[in-house]
């Protein structure tokens, strides 16, 4: 899995351990409910064009881990407002590819050291969980 920054196509690799964890709980489809006066359901429907979050998390400690250099890059891009991203599924199961932006409502992202201390290098592992918002380009 990688994510892709749109404006200067860098690139950040995600390791293999990451569960989409709201990937099915999702509803695109809205409905307003209302009553005529005689008692009639009068019901509105629609389709959302964007917002579906994606939740990459580690279901345990042992899996979606993140250095801390990538971890930084993350952070880094995250604070910039209005940047759009390409998340990439790279699974032989699962080659999906997403126009994302960072959840912020929700907290962008998570992250603890796997070794429960102090990191002394960039290459020191995170457990991480990362928070995105799908959108439509076409409705940019």
């Amino acid at each position: 899995m990688k994510l892709i920054r749109r404006s200067t196509n860098e690139t950040v690799s995600l390791e293999d351990g990451f569960l989409w964890s709201d990937e099915f709980s999702w509803n695109p489809i809205k409905q307003a409910l209302e009553y005529a006066v005689d008692g009639t359901p009068i019901v509105q429907e629609g389709r959302m064009k964007g917002g579906r979050p994606i939740t990459l998390l580690a279901k345990n400690t042992n899996q979606g881990w993140i250095q801390r250099k990538y971890l930084s890059q993350l952070y880094s891009w995250s604070l910039q407002q209005g940047e759009q991203f390409q998340l990439v599924f790279e699974f032989p199961h699962d080659n999906r590819t997403f126009d994302v932006i960072f959840y912020h409502e929700k907290t962008a992202f998570e992250a603890s050291p796997v070794k429960e201390q102090p990191t002394i290098s960039d290459s020191d592992y995170y457990n991480a969980t990362l928070r995105f918002l799908e959108f439509s380009r076409a409705n940019q």
